[in-house]
């Protein structure tokens, strides 16, 4: 794979940053900060986008902000991935009826990306803000993984550094399987989780922290050898649940998107907590038949 033009990769990181933060504007010293640039490299960079649209300069405070160019670039983004539109038209149904925030991620190589929002918003660290990134490797992402070919698995637990005779690797295949059996995902609430998330949030407002995505991979670590992931449900139990995520179909019986539900305040008993799932579930498969996507048999 050819190595990234320096530019361009510097240019994806002024607006992955201000898409993380899109009622914000920035000055050239404050964004040379947050993205670890120099002055000198990110005044031509921010010139040249906010002469094409990209961006925008405030006359007076000399700060810059998204421009108008984006959203053309989104709405033929929205033409081109239809099931994210049709998602975002659910989700705000669903943040309405359910009192919750609303996420969709896509994957993006490695990554998993946020690229809708709806619902009552959850301050940071509880959420990914839309236009932030997170490693797609265990204990994350369970269900773009739970569909998806052998090869992609193997890389996903080799990711963490697990092989096929590891018994991590067997209890995450278990996870899978759950994931294909009920169609949704449920993860907990243990400690790594709030530590993740702060590492997560602290990304947002400086992408290039070596220190804190350090930090952050190490939360994920720990995170996967608590009980994150949940494989049953019990009869007669609360659960402390911070996500349930449901996955969105393509024409292949490939999952393109992930609703995900956030923002709960209080343990949910198993029967609500199924039912909430399975909302969430039902919505992702109505946005898979409108699209006019596959759904997989149930495994």
């Amino acid at each position: 794979m050819p190595r990234p033009a320096l530019a361009a990769t510097r240019a994806m990181d002024v607006l992955d940053f201000l898409a993380a933060h899109p009622t914000e504007s920035y000055t050239l010293t404050e964004l040379s900060e947050h993205l670890a640039i120099n002055p000198a490299s990110i005044h031509a960079l921010l010139g040249a986008l906010a002469e094409a649209g990209y961006l925008q300069r405030h006359p007076v405070h000399r700060t810059y902000g998204l421009g108008p160019a984006v959203i053309a670039l989104g709405h033929a983004a929205l033409e081109r991935h239809r099931a994210i539109d049709r998602a975002r038209d659910e989700m705000r149904q669903l943040g309405e009826t359910l009192g919750l925030e609303l996420l969709a991620t896509v994957v993006v190589g490695d990554e998993m990306l946020a690229v809708a929002r709806a619902g009552p918003h959850q301050p940071a660290p509880t959420t990914l803000q839309v236009g932030q990134r997170v490693p797609l490797v265990p204990p994350l992402g369970l269900v773009f993984l739970a569909w998806a070919e052998e090869a992609a698995v193997a890389a996903w637990l080799a990711s963490a550094g697990l092989g096929d005779a590891d018994r991590e690797a067997k209890r995450y295949r278990e996870l899978l399987a759950a994931v294909r059996r009920r169609g949704y995902s449920v993860a907990l609430r243990p400690a790594a989780r709030g530590k993740l998330g702060e590492a997560v949030a602290g990304l947002a407002d400086a992408p290039r922290d070596a220190a804190l995505r350090r930090r952050m991979h190490g939360w994920l670590a720990e995170l996967g050898r608590e009980d994150y992931q949940l494989a049953d449900l019990e009869a007669g139990r609360r659960y402390d649940v911070s996500l349930i995520g449901a996955p969105v179909f393509g024409a292949r019986g490939e999952v393109v998107t992930a609703l995900w539900a956030l923002g709960f305040t209080a343990p949910l008993a198993t029967a609500e907590l199924t039912h909430t799932a399975e909302r969430i579930r039902d919505a992702a498969l109505r946005v898979t038949r409108a699209t006019h996507g596959r759904i997989p048999a149930p495994g």
